[in-house]
């Protein structure tokens, strides 16, 4: 009689050998996914013991397929080394600064020294998300690193599953925790010139412990005139500013500008693309902040990299620098009593800028000006808008009670 044929997922009858070392084996019969029967064989020092390690293999083996690029028992980390180099290979994938972000997102959930419960050893085939989660909880990260986190994992286990290794993303089950929603105030307009001051007292002081930070203000004033990102900002060379009108040309229209085409990374390096595809753009200059630059470029001795802000080194500012010394402020003693002061840094300029265009224009225009993508964005996250009541009591005057209803019972009694 032939011997009957296995379906996919199954096993046939276990045999039991003991073996000359004294340990048993278990032997049986598997048909992997790929409907290849395959015998397996399993140890144990009595031959219960074998019989159940064998049986505890079948319940996890998830068979011999895939392309052989992962497989289930690859560990986490095998799974991101491989992710970040597939990420790095695609065409239109995230830039090298944001797979650096990302890579030191999952550090702290890899690196003993920041988790409790590092995931980097555990094979695929047991990642579960409540071990996802206990690796999160341990490393104590806020609720929007969390958040990137988690998104990283998703991704590449999303990965393991088109290669085969797994069957189910444990990451999409583990709970997010939600974001506070809380907005991010622009400096208010009737503050500025206060906070001005004080970061100009700040940078240009005698008695304090380091280099005067003479390039601070004029960075914060081309903050307050343009909008624009730290790391736009800094990156500005003077071959991208128009500070007079083209020759032969009467135009009174004309009027001084500049052009946003790179950014500074968080490492210093100066690149020719912006955030996103919109970051790339024109800004017109108000006329103080044209004399501002005027000046500075007269009293600026010619660098080779061009920079309108440049080190005493002659290098690039680093935007962390520049996030640090107002952090460094807004934390003195001396400068306790300046509440605008206190959340300061160099969105809370963009986010000004953007709040008065949208009350001059529209959202559209402050969309436009801070380079961004999506108007949602703009209103959501940097626009202020004052609260304004709508009045439509011409329509609701008409719901008015009539003269009969005046003399009906007091309201509550």
């Amino acid at each position: 009689m032939a011997r009957q044929r296995l379906m996919v997922g199954t096993y046939g009858e276990i045999s039991c050998f003991r073996l000359k070392s004294g340990s048993w084996q278990a032997r049986a019969r598997y048909c992997d996914v790929d409907g290849v029967v395959r015998q397996y064989r399993k140890n144990g020092e009595t031959k219960t013991k074998a019989r159940a390690n064998l049986k505890a293999f079948f319940v996890e083996h998830t068979g011999t397929f895939g392309d052989g690029a992962l497989a289930p028992d690859d560990t986490v980390q095998d799974l991101l080394d491989l992710w970040f180099k597939k990420v790095e290979q695609a065409d239109g994938g995230p830039r090298a600064e944001t797979l650096g972000y990302y890579r030191s997102h999952v550090r702290w959930i890899l690196d003993p020294d920041k988790t409790e419960h590092p995931l980097g050893a555990y094979q695929l085939r047991h990642v579960r998300p409540v071990i996802i989660q206990a690796a999160l909880d341990s490393a104590g990260v806020s609720p929007d690193l969390r958040k990137r986190i988690r998104s990283v994992l998703v991704r590449a286990f999303n990965m393991a599953i088109f290669h085969e290794a797994i069957n189910g993303n444990p990451a999409t089950a583990v709970p997010s925790v939600p974001v506070p929603r809380n907005k991010k105030k622009p400096v208010p307009v009737k503050d500025l010139d206060a906070v001005r001051a004080a970061i100009r007292e700040w940078a240009n002081a005698e008695k304090r412990n380091g280099p005067k930070s003479v390039d601070l203000p004029d960075i914060v004033e081309m903050l307050i005139a343009t909008g624009m990102r730290i790391g736009e900002l800094l990156a500005l060379r003077w071959s991208d500013i128009e500070l007079t009108p083209p020759e032969r040309r009467d135009d009174d229209g004309w009027f001084p500008w500049l052009m946003v085409n790179g950014q500074i990374t968080s490492k210093g390096k100066r690149v020719d693309y912006g955030k996103t595809h919109a970051a790339i753009r024109p800004i017109a200059l108000p006329d103080w902040a044209a004399a501002l630059l005027r000046r500075r470029k007269v009293a600026q001795t010619p660098n080779d990299l061009d920079a309108v802000f440049i080190t005493r080194n002659g290098t690039w500012h680093f935007p962390t620098n520049v996030q640090g010394r107002l952090w460094h402020i807004r934390h003195l003693a001396d400068y306790a009593d300046l509440a605008a002061l206190q959340d300061v840094s160099p969105h809370s300029f963009r986010r000004t800028v953007a709040t008065e265009i949208d009350e001059v224009y529209d959202a559209e225009a402050a969309m436009n000006q801070l380079g961004h993508t999506s108007k949602v964005v703009t209103e959501r996250h940097y626009i202020n808008r004052r609260l304004v009541v709508p009045d439509y009591r011409a329509a609701t005057d008409r719901l008015a009670p009539g003269p009969e209803t005046n003399d009906g019972p007091t309201p509550g009694l």
